[in-house]
């Protein structure tokens, strides 16, 4: 039992590695969970009843996960809930991301998490709201789009007003990029 509980914590560190912020890869993880099963075969990893993942600023809550393998590592991990959540410190310390959806698929190697069926993400303060939502970890960046025959048909976007501290933020970024392009010439 206690050698199928610390391969279950190896699976889940594996799985979220590439999602977490360096400092959330030298924390412990943590799965609490109703219900889990393995299939030995095929490595699928199943977990049921308010299954709670954290690891550093990553907190998944869902009512099941499912974890699949392929050549042996962890290829795709599949949340579903009324909704299931996902949250993480993003990389960059510019807040947290949230999303939400009835389902939610991390794709490993392609570094992308894919929200269906009453899909929201908000980051920064920007809220986005559609049918399905395919955010790009790697890129920060998001593709939304409504459903034609659901009821969300269309997508919503509420981008927050530009503050004083958002247009020195902003400032900052520039100049470091300015400072960092001279370097090159020189």
């Amino acid at each position: 039992m206690m050698l199928f509980r610390a391969f279950i914590i190896l699976l889940v560190f594996y799985a979220t590695l590439s999602l977490a912020t360096p400092e959330d890869r030298k924390k412990s993880i943590s799965v609490d969970a109703d219900y889990a099963a393995r299939n030995e075969i095929t490595g699928e990893t199943e977990y049921r009843g308010n299954v709670i993942i954290r690891q550093g600023s990553i907190l998944i809550d869902a009512a099941n996960v499912i974890i699949y393998y392929q050549n042996e590592t962890v290829s795709r991990i599949v949340c579903r809930g009324s909704p299931a959540t996902y949250q993480q410190q993003s990389s960059n310390g510019d807040g947290l991301v949230i999303a939400r959806a009835e389902k939610i698929e991390y794709h490993l190697s392609e570094e992308t998490i894919s929200l269906k069926s009453d899909a929201s993400l908000m980051r920064n303060g920007t809220y986005i709201k559609g049918d399905s939502i395919v955010y790009d970890l790697a890129q920060g960046t998001w593709r939304a789009k409504g459903d034609t025959e659901g009821e969300q048909k269309r997508i919503q976007l509420v981008i927050p007003p530009l503050t004083h501290n958002t247009v020195n933020k902003s400032k900052k970024i520039l100049e470091q990029d300015k400072s960092k392009s001279v370097e090159k010439i020189l």
